[in-house]
């Protein structure tokens, strides 16, 4: 049975594809072998491959990589992937769970070197999975990603514009974005209702860089807590959730010369680096440390 024939193979194993988990499997190879080149492997890597489904994308994994770790949340695919497709193949370890639930440090510290990251992310996790990333990057060598095109239009939006937002910033100040190619409805079944773009996303050292980036990230939400509104209304308001007063706000956007009337959307990721390591100071001046 060939892994490309993801509706007669499903149908062999009496399986369906289950929306619940956002499952739309790739149709053909040639989709999954420009993923795959995309990741740059250099036969020493270990990827972390997030729902690998039917297998299109790990069959090519495996003769790259030292390591592949073939996540599948579904029990029934991650028993055929064990089972049945790679059970010959030591390379390539089959693990039913939640990618949001995954030991990234864990497997890295395993590999003895940051982690390729790869897969097609459900709608529903794709968020969530980012901030996992930005979170665990420091066990990230490099990740392609592919998702719904509405999340990558988010992710690569400049500012101003109604797809920037929370993710835009944070993600951009973490990693470099490239977008690599597009792939539409017919590539896959059953075939989603949008198109799917894949990016690369490379983390790299921020510049400039926040002095604290935990103060970085209250900013960003905070800032865009209340689309639409004014900094006034957003960030000198709230001032109490990252630390300071509203006077102490307000000083800090005064000094930074940036217009308390103008909507968070339209800050840079520099305006907001600078801008939060203003608050930074202000709030550790203030607690005392």
């Amino acid at each position: 049975m060939s892994f490309d024939s993801p509706k007669i193979l499903l149908q062999h194993l009496g399986l369906k594809p289950n929306r619940n988990l956002g499952q739309h499997f790739l149709l053909h190879l040639h989709q999954a072998r420009r993923i795959v080149a995309a990741l740059d492997l250099t036969g020493d890597d270990t990827v972390v491959e997030i729902g690998a489904g039917l297998g299109a994308l790990t069959v090519f994994l495996a003769p790259a990589a030292r390591r592949v770790i073939a996540l599948e949340r579904d029990p029934n695919l991650a028993r055929f992937l064990a089972e049945d497709l790679f059970r010959d193949t030591p390379e390539v370890e089959v693990v039913c769970g939640d990618v949001l639930e995954f030991d990234f440090r864990r497997a890295a510290g395993e590999a003895g070197q940051p982690l390729a990251i790869v897969g097609n992310l459900p709608y529903q996790i794709t968020s969530p999975l980012l901030f996992t990333l930005i979170r665990e990057i420091s066990t990230l060598d490099r990740a392609v990603l592919m998702m719904q095109q509405e999340v990558g239009t988010r992710l690569l939006a400049p500012p101003g514009l109604k797809d920037y937002g929370i993710l835009s910033v944070l993600v951009r100040y973490h990693f470099r974005l490239t977008r690599l190619f597009s792939l539409s409805p017919g590539n896959f079944y059953p075939p989603p209702q949008v198109e799917s773009v894949v990016l690369r996303l490379l983390p790299e050292v921020p510049d400039p860089a926040a002095l604290d980036e935990a103060v970085l990230h209250q900013v960003v939400k905070l800032a865009f807590g209340h689309r639409r509104k004014t900094m006034n209304n957003t960030l000198v308001a709230g001032a109490e959730a990252v630390g300071l007063t509203p006077a102490q706000m307000r000083l800090v956007l005064t000094e930074l010369n940036l217009d308390p009337q103008r909507r968070g959307e339209t800050l840079s990721l520099a305006e907001f680096v600078a801008l939060s390591n203003r608050v930074a100071i202000l709030k550790q001046g203030r607690t005392g440390r």
